[in-house]
């Protein structure tokens, strides 16, 4: 920036967390008037409010402070009217920055913007030599088709940022935008008048509770005429200059408070025809009638006024009778009688300073300032009725001509400012657009009017790039919905189910109530997991089989080797790579496969340190140790083969005694619900044994199954529970008599048993369930084919391979057969 930046010394008020810190930072009115460009931090969201040029300065001088913050952080842009000095600014930011986020105006202030902006680079590049234009038509005209149109009273939001526009009253179109980020209100006024005039109505209240007010100080504590009175002394000093035969000259914008004068010139010309029928009034501006016909097009966004007489006449209000409008200085004459509005307001350049220069020297003529004059322009400079000013050319101009400043400024004063304030009643007013003087003058003296009264008010004035910073105890409201909703909570209640966040709203429903209360859907997360592993495919389906019964194959070829693929519950795939150090263990993700998964995964990572992997593989081997073939699939050692009387076998190949033979051994249902229930307790969230004994019921997450103890059957609603259940009962089967072996001798059995009572049964280690050690010896023989070397046959010798259990006297083994003897 070409303008010096003082350094920011910012305002702070004590917090207690950062993230419930409102920051407001003007980027230019701060303790001036012009470049008016506000910006709000909060929740992680960046608003921009206006966005416009300092009419006092050129080039980028004249920019808001744009180099303070990153223009691509920035969420919202609102647009409160279309005066250059709130919106001026606009195409260059939109075009000339890293600004991707959204613009917002009303209609009327979109329509009037594209010419003011349009006229305002025509004026720049050809008055001044010295600096040429921010932007190109090109620039302008890509810029006007990314804005976005809001009505009043209509509501927006954008990633949690709520904003309505409200009536502002200052000029056709005009807007304050009230502003809701997670509970925070902020309503910034922008330009506002209170004051209904002929044809606009007057800024309203939103009638909300409002956390933070930012409003204009323009007049700071200067009181306006009535508007009557001040008409008339308008009109009194106009009819002196014509009944003079002087030049009357107004200095105006193009649009905006330029269409009331225009009104009550007309209206006054037509009462008084007599009078002044030979004295003409011209409005030059370079949009020329373009300007009548926009007006006419928003004529509903005016008063009623206006609205009656156009229904009334069906005529266009704006289309005058005694007012000639022209885009330049053709037909003005040299000398008065006449009057002429001519733009721009500042006196600056263009059609309005070259009459000034024309007409200064001769006492005639007369200038009246209609409008508030920024610091620095020429327009201010001369109500001060200097004796000359310089010319554009060069040299100076004298003036004789007399100057007279009766403002139409469509700005609060203190009276209207003040009332505003107090209907409100923010507790935090933040001043802008006023210069230091009378933004400090109305701080005071809104602090000295409410010291003593009820309404604690903070009022600041922040210069530019003064950051306020403001805390906001966030206190979070969640709606229930749904099926939660049905009981009416008493205090002291608890509700629970999933918390939805959106847009610092919340919401709470149970979960079966997702998709039709909230936007959030199912999603099914697809898991995979490496697990390293560099022993055989055989063993590894040895220990799952041990824990989960029988598995489901499937085996793949590829260019680089076999891949086995075991299927646990058809929920858990376990993948074998016969090339990779690694075991893939793939699942959909949930509460139960997610538990099946963890035993998967810690059977894998302790296979190799099992005594019974040990066991397995040691011994002598029954194939050739050949480095030239697939090491990773090694065979199981060979056991010898004896042919014995079988029992059922169970889905793991082991002989189990009947459900009611065990309950027998272990001395009734009260402890074998007792042993169910210890088995089971790390293995679910909740086990519970029912009254009788006779249940023993086990809950994992919603879902639910039950055990009974003298049949062993499991019931469940849940087929992977029931699944998962049924297989944590099957190693209790192949446990539970060896348990009560080794702590006392099992009951008796019952008569119709007693064909059983010499058989005992052999748990996975090979321990005997007989009555006396000493008198069987119980054998499980593992029967391996090792004569097959085709590799499918070897992945299955396991699986099909029988435990034999013999109720006979076993011979002694002899010393060969020691190292091939091996639980199952």
């Amino acid at each position: 920036m070409s303008a010096a930046k003082r350094k920011a010394a910012d305002i702070v008020v004590p917090v207690e967390d950062e993230n419930d810190l409102l920051k407001i930072t003007p980027l230019g009115a701060g303790r001036e008037v012009g470049r008016s460009c506000i910006v709000l931090q909060y929740k992680g969201k960046t608003i921009m409010l206006d966005c416009g040029l300092h009419a006092g300065r050129s080039g980028q001088g004249s920019l808001p402070y744009f180099d303070e913050i990153d223009p691509s952080t920035v969420d919202v842009l609102l647009i409160t009217h279309f005066h250059t000095d709130h919106a001026a600014a606009v195409p260059f930011y939109l075009e000339k920055t890293s600004f991707k986020g959204r613009t917002f105006m009303t209609r009327p202030t979109k329509g009037v913007f594209r010419w003011l902006a349009s006229d305002y680079i025509r004026v720049t590049n050809t008055s001044n030599a010295e600096a040429s234009a921010l932007y190109t038509e090109a620039d302008l005209i890509s810029a006007h088709a990314k804005i976005e149109e809001i009505d009043i009273h209509q509501q927006m939001e954008i990633n949690g940022i709520k904003f309505t526009a409200f009536n502002a009253g200052h000029v056709l179109g005009a807007a304050m935008f009230l502003i809701e980020i997670a509970g925070v209100k902020v309503l910034y006024t922008g330009d506002y008048s209170r004051e209904e005039d002929r044809h606009l109505v007057p800024a309203e209240n939103p009638g909300v509770a409002v956390n933070v007010l930012i409003t204009e100080s323009t007049y700071g504590v200067q009181s306006h005429q009535p508007r009557v009175e001040r008409e008339n002394a308008f009109l009194k000093q106009v009819r002196d200059i014509v009944r003079r035969r002087g030049c009357c000259l107004m200095p105006v914008t193009a649009l905006g408070r330029t269409q009331e004068l225009l009104l009550i010139l007309e209206d006054h010309w037509g009462r008084n025809m007599r009078e002044l029928e030979n004295v003409p009034i011209f409005f030059i501006s370079s949009l020329g009638k373009k300007g009548m016909y926009l007006y006419e097009a928003y004529i509903m966004h005016m008063n009623q006024r206006i609205q009656r007489q156009f229904n009334r006449t069906g005529n266009n209000p704006f289309d005058f009778k005694y007012i000639k409008t022209r885009t330049n200085l053709a037909g003005v004459p040299e000398n008065g009688p006449c009057v002429v509005l001519a733009s721009p307001g500042m006196l600056q350049s263009g059609v309005s300073r070259q009459l000034l220069e024309r007409w200064a020297p001769r006492p005639e003529n007369g200038l009246i300032i209609t409008g508030y004059s920024v610091e620095g322009t020429l327009a201010r400079t001369i109500v001060n009725e200097p004796e000359s000013f310089p010319a554009l050319a060069g040299g100076t101009v004298p003036r004789r001509m007399t100057v007279k400043n009766i403002s139409f400024s469509a700005h609060v004063d203190y009276t209207q400012n003040s009332t505003f304030i107090d209907e409100l009643r923010a507790p935090y007013v933040v001043l802008v657009h006023g210069e230091a003087n009378a933004m400090l003058n109305l701080r005071s003296n809104l602090l000295d009017k409410y010291k003593d009264s009820d309404y604690e008010i903070q009022v600041f004035a922040p210069h530019n790039i003064d950051t306020v910073r403001l805390h906001f105890h966030g206190e979070k409201m969640a709606r229930v919905m749904g099926s939660l909703a049905s009981k009416v909570p008493r205090e002291g209640d608890w509700a629970a189910g999933v918390l939805v966040e959106k847009d610092f709203n919340y919401t709470l429903v149970n979960p079966v109530d997702l998709q039709e209360f909230t936007a959030v859907g199912p999603v099914v997360i697809e898991q995979l997991l490496q697990v390293p592993y560099a022993s055989t495919f055989t063993l590894l389906r040895h220990h799952l089989e041990q824990m989960f019964g029988r598995l489901e194959l499937a085996k793949e070829a590829s260019g680089s080797g076999k891949t086995h693929i075991l299927r646990i519950y058809d929920a858990i795939e376990v993948s074998h790579f016969s090339w990779k150090q690694h075991i893939e263990v793939e699942w959909q993700s949930n509460a139960m496969n997610d538990m099946v998964a963890d035993s998967v995964i810690a059977v894998i990572l302790n296979i190799e340190s099992s005594p019974a992997s040990v066991k397995l593989t040691q011994g002598v081997c029954g194939h050739s140790h050949s480095h030239g073939g697939d090491s990773s699939e090694q065979e199981l050692p060979e056991s010898p083969k004896q042919e014995v009387d079988l029992k059922p076998a169970s889905a793991s190949g082991l002989v189990l005694e009947t459900e009611r033979e065990i309950v027998t051994r272990a001395g009734g249902s009260a402890e074998v619900a007792a042993k169910l229930a210890a088995f089971m307790q790390n293995q679910f969230e909740l086990v519970e044994v029912s009254d009788d004994r006779k249940l023993v019921n086990v809950r994992l997450g919603n879902a639910n199954a039950s055990v009974h103890t003298c049949s062993m059957a499991v019931e469940s609603e849940n087929p992977l529970l029931k699944s998962r259940v049924s297989s944590i009962v099957a190693r209790v089967h192949r446990t539970l008599g060896s348990l009560n072996h080794r702590s006392e001798p099992l009951p008796e059995p019952e008569p119709e048993q007693e064909g059983l009572k010499d058989k005992d049964v052999t748990d996975a280690d090979g321990v005997s369930g007989g009555e006396d050690d000493n008198e069987k010896d119980i054998e499980i023989k593992i029967d391996v084919d090792s004569d097959n070397d085709d590799d499918d046959d070897d992945d299955d010798s396991l699986s099909e391979s029988e435990s034999i259990i013999s109720d006979q006297e076993a011979p002694e083994p002899s010393p060969t057969d020691e190292g091939a003897e091996a639980p199952a």
